[in-house]
């Protein structure tokens, strides 16, 4: 029985099959601890050459997910399933594993002027234009985030504000449209809530909140997003491994 992958799609097929085994790692489908399929196995299951198996393997691996060992094969490690600092996923994305289905309110969808700041980050003109979502994000009914999001999208993609409003996740708009977040980098920084910030999460001027800083790049590594996610306290938790 094969798991085909899909091969009309603009996402790389090692990605989609890094996907396909960080699911199963992440659904127990593979214990830690347990022996991964040989290469062969799964080129037979997924129906890919033995190149792209090798790239998702060393992907998970240099995330650690996996460890290959002469001898024992490729092993899952027991404790570095769901590190939140080492895998890219969305604020829509992370609620949702922990079981809390978020719903977005769209505060504001325009274009905006690069700037020096944003068209740095971007390495672009600074009369350039960007999309500018603001969003309040709510589970429950009971906002505890809000995000904002400049994006620098390819000539051949747009993003509507139906879109936005029906789809509710950046992340998954773009994978759509053909330009899937790949890689970022981010940024942690504690901040007090100014007085727009506090009258949206329904906190005190001044209340502690965390802000997510970032940059998404997609394909060939072309800087896509730049985001902020400032929430109210008990939102995200970040989990650490380390080594010596």
């Amino acid at each position: 029985m094969t798991n085909h992958l899909d091969r009309r799609s603009s996402i790389p097929l090692y990605y989609q099959l890094k996907q396909r085994l960080l699911e199963r790692l992440e659904n127990g489908d593979l214990a830690p601890g347990e022996p991964l399929p040989t290469e062969m196995e799964l080129v037979a299951t997924y129906a890919v050459s033995r190149a792209t198996v090798r790239q998702a393997m060393k992907e998970i691996e240099n995330e650690g997910y996996i460890t290959r060992t002469p001898g024992r094969g490729t092993v899952v490690l027991r404790n570095k399933i769901r590190r939140g600092l080492t895998r890219l996923s969305s604020f829509s994305e992370d609620m949702q594993r922990q079981g809390q289905p978020v719903t977005s309110r769209l505060l504001e969808f325009r274009w905006v002027a690069a700037g020096t700041h944003l068209s740095e980050k971007f390495s672009i003109a600074a009369d350039s234009t960007l999309l500018y979502i603001r969003r309040q994000r709510l589970i429950d009914q009971h906002p505890v985030a809000i995000s904002v999001s400049y994006l620098d999208l390819p000539e051949d993609v747009t993003i509507s504000e139906t879109e936005m409003e029906q789809v509710g996740s950046i992340f998954a708009l773009l994978e759509r449209k053909g330009y899937p977040p790949l890689s970022s980098d981010r940024t942690i920084d504690a901040l007090g809530a100014s007085e727009e910030n506090a009258s949206l999460l329904h906190v005190p001027i001044g209340a502690p909140l965390l802000m997510v800083e970032g940059m998404v790049y997609t394909l060939g590594h072309r800087p896509i997003e730049y985001h902020q996610v400032i929430s109210i306290g008990g939102i995200y938790k970040y989990n650490l491994h380390l080594e010596r």
